[in-house]
């Protein structure tokens, strides 16, 4: 079953299109990575799923249900951002409890899932502790929870593992795998990094100046790129082009 479809959207901020026409699929449970460079579209798309913009035209649906104008609260997704986006004020525990609190859940219920959710992403020793005294995986770490402790139908990663260095990003690709095993929710990944779009997602979608150009598996992105942009973009090191003239009769020379 389809938890997300978009047909057609398009988004124009004053004369700049960031979005042009995109349609895509992702079915409940999926890890589907969106890939692209830079200022290709892929921030813009996770904010128009999320809610945070609404497109020029197009639908947004989930699950079969028309949320192309719906608010941000009633579409049970939740984000997580490049900048972590933690309240520095509070300590690890108010910042995992802050939306069951304007969820409005009981004290007990929260205390049990901030527990729950700090046992599973090994951060109890942080609960006590303000976002500045953390490194920057725990930080890391801490928004994933933040993000996970609602149950949200579906997860939305924007570039999340961009301020980390090496180690921590292999070992959180690792750990965004095993929570999708367990937890079996809807994840749609964006990054510009290749190697974690081929690592991570189920199917990747590749975006490239607002457009989404290809749809596939990795192995059949690697093996059957549709264009040289995808060719030059999936696989490590990239393929090699070479310029060829047509004969006139359909071959090359």
């Amino acid at each position: 079953m389809s938890a997300l479809q978009m047909q057609g959207v398009a988004k124009r901020f004053g004369a700049i299109e960031a979005l042009r026409n995109i349609s895509l699929e992702v079915q409940s449970g999926e890890f589907f990575a969106l890939l692209g460079p830079s200022a290709a579209g892929k921030t813009t798309t996770l904010r128009t799923i999320a809610g945070l913009e609404t497109p020029d035209e197009g639908t947004v649906t989930f699950a079969g249900r028309d949320v192309t104008h719906s608010p941000v609260q009633g579409r049970d997704v939740t984000m997580i951002f490049q900048s972590f986006a933690l309240y520095p004020h509070l300590t690890t525990r108010d910042n995992l409890a802050y939306p069951l609190k304007e969820a409005r859940l009981d004290a007990a219920e929260i205390n049990r899932r901030v527990g729950e959710t700090a046992e599973m992403l090994k951060i109890e020793h942080t609960l006590g502790r303000k976002p500045t005294t953390l490194s920057g995986g725990e930080q890391q770490r801490v928004a994933i929870g933040r993000a996970l402790i609602r149950r949200p139908a579906m997860l939305l990663l924007d570039e999340p593992l961009t301020n980390l260095d090496a180690k921590l990003r292999h070992d959180t690709r690792a750990e965004f795998k095993r929570l999708h095993r367990e937890l079996d929710m809807t994840m749609l990944y964006a990054t510009p990094d290749q190697l974690e779009a081929l690592t991570m997602g189920q199917r990747i979608a590749i975006i490239h100046e607002g457009r989404i150009v290809q749809t596939g598996t990795p192995d059949a992105l690697y093996e059957a790129p549709g264009d040289s942009f995808v060719g030059t973009l999936v696989g490590a090191p990239a393929m090699n082009l070479v310029p060829a003239v047509s004969r006139g009769d359909g071959g090359r020379i």
